[in-house]
């Protein structure tokens, strides 16, 4: 059974999970076999299917915000969330609780970065955010599930640490997201169907038409045409998404600022080695990121090679710790495309949304 799942995820990760005969192709399985493990199996043991979305063609830039919610704020935290994710680009939101601040991604379109950043600091005046930092972030990977320390027959990792020391597997180079265009060729019928995608990433093209209320011709061409090359892969991980599975993990975000092009060389030597490590970026000015998800009996152990590790790379970094019952990820801001405009942003709207409306009350009568 291993060997078969093994060999499933790998097929996943190469040519995503759309075209099922092509992995029945590839992994000598039944296509109903697929579908029973990608459905039924893989989320009993924990496994998840996710769709990464290229976000060159798109015209959008991932960029990496560390913020403080006011004390205010953060009563009226889901409806600012709701407000930020339609109306203000944010696509993930987690909770750092030992340094009590929040991480985010916002994906903004190239062309409103300067407005984007107005409205950050909008928000600190009016009194949502204590401060805010902003890191932009040129191209990012999803990390593959390392199956070799994962029992598929129980579900539970089981690591010897003296392999994964000695481990020294070469990380696949970044996948480039080609430079962001201002003007990107993508319609609103694309941007509903990448949505439907990492909303589920199983769902087929003939689900995603009656899904949206579309003409399933017209759907595949969109997806044919344009979709395929933005979020036609697949990548398959571990990290706890239900209720009962977030107090088994703990989140670890590390970040590295200023260093030079062969050290993030090594520090990606590293963390492609970590098995719990699932998502990496960073830019070409020396700037990197790490983002992992460790099973609690795995923790200290954890921390313990991290240091040992990053010592003998770098002086300092810096670590987060992220309660994952807080995190929180939306789709592409699909509400902020228009055919005729493009991707827009309506400042004044945002605010409106976002600012909950007692402290717009406090305000007026101080």
């Amino acid at each position: 059974m291993t060997k078969d799942i093994s060999t499933l995820i790998e097929a996943v990760n190469r040519v995503g999970i759309q075209n099922v005969s092509l992995l029945a192709r590839m992994t000598k399985m039944p296509t109903e076999t697929i579908r029973y493990n990608v459905k039924r199996r893989f989320p009993n043991m924990g496994l998840n299917i996710r769709t990464p979305v290229n976000l060159g063609p798109l015209g959008l830039e991932r960029c990496f915000v560390n913020a403080r919610l006011t004390k205010a704020a953060r009563e009226s935290a889901p409806s600012i969330l709701k407000g930020l994710s339609s109306n203000a680009f944010l696509t993930y939101w987690s909770e750092a609780v030992v340094e009590r601040r929040n991480l985010a991604f916002f994906c903004v379109p190239v062309p409103l970065t300067d407005e984007f950043t107005s409205f950050l600091d909008a928000l600190v005046e009016g009194g949502v955010l204590s401060d805010y930092q902003v890191r932009p972030l040129e191209w990012s990977r999803h990390l593959e599930l390392k199956s070799r320390f994962y029992d598929f027959a129980t579900g539970q990792w089981s690591i010897d640490w003296d392999k994964v020391r000695k481990a020294r597997e070469a990380p696949p180079a970044p996948a480039k997201d080609d430079e962001p265009s201002a003007t990107p060729d993508i319609d609103s019928m694309d941007t509903l169907i990448i949505k439907e995608l990492e909303l589920d990433s199983w769902r087929n093209i003939a689900e995603i038409a009656r899904k949206l209320g579309l003409n399933e011709r017209t759907v595949r061409w969109h997806y044919r045409k344009h979709v395929s090359a933005i979020a036609g892969s697949g990548h398959v991980n571990w990290i706890p998404v239900s209720s009962r599975n977030l107090t088994k993990a703990v989140g670890l975000v590390q970040e590295f600022d200023g260093v030079t092009r062969q050290t993030i060389s090594k520090l990606r030597m590293v963390f492609n080695n970590f098995p719990f490590a699932w998502f990496e970026a960073g830019r070409k000015d020396g700037y990197y990121q790490v983002h992992s998800a460790v099973p609690a009996p795995y923790f200290v152990d954890s921390l313990q090679y991290l240091n040992e590790s990053l010592s003998e790379v770098v002086e300092d970094w810096k670590s987060w710790t992220v309660d994952l019952s807080t995190t929180t990820r939306y789709t592409i801001p699909y509400e902020n495309f228009d055919d005729e405009k493009g991707w827009f942003f309506n400042k004044k709207a945002a605010l409106a949304a976002v600012v909950p409306q007692r402290m717009k009350i406090g305000r007026a009568g101080a």
